[in-house]
């Protein structure tokens, strides 16, 4: 007597299920990485143009901050003129006066003393400046 056992070829759910999941993975990976270098703003081409020049100013245009200035002697210049430490808050008084909002940056070498950088950020406090900044050399 020949008895045949039945066999059939089941289909397994599972590794469907798992490959639909690895490959939807694949695809939400691949349009982030894009999104992510598409929108990099280091990444975005740079267009150079030259712009017609005018005649007329705009007199609504920020000048942006006034530039004070430390060297590694320990000298302070505002916007390029060398001023005493003594009357340091009085010139920035007036030279900030007009425009309060814009602010200060302090450009400091690394190799003047951090009592000067102290001194200009006091006397532009006093001075009544409301934005402090201090700029650095971005390191990589």
């Amino acid at each position: 007597m020949n008895i045949k056992v039945a066999t059939k070829n089941v289909l397994s759910l599972e590794s469907v299920a798992l490959t639909d999941i690895i490959m939807n993975l694949f695809i939400f990976f691949f349009i982030s990485f894009s999104l992510l270098y598409t929108f990099n703003p280091t990444k975005e081409s740079r267009i150079e143009v030259q712009l017609p020049s005018g005649r007329t100013k705009s007199e609504g245009a920020s000048r942006g901050p006034l530039v004070v200035t430390v060297n590694a002697k320990n000298e302070i210049y505002i916007a390029g003129a060398r001023v005493a430490p003594e009357s340091l808050e009085s010139d920035l008084k007036a030279r900030s006066s007009d425009d309060k909002q814009a602010g200060i940056m302090v450009r400091a070498d690394e190799a003047a003393a951090v009592e000067y950088l102290v001194k200009v950020l006091d006397a532009a406090k006093q001075a009544g400046v409301a934005k402090l900044g201090v700029a650095i050399e971005q390191g990589e």
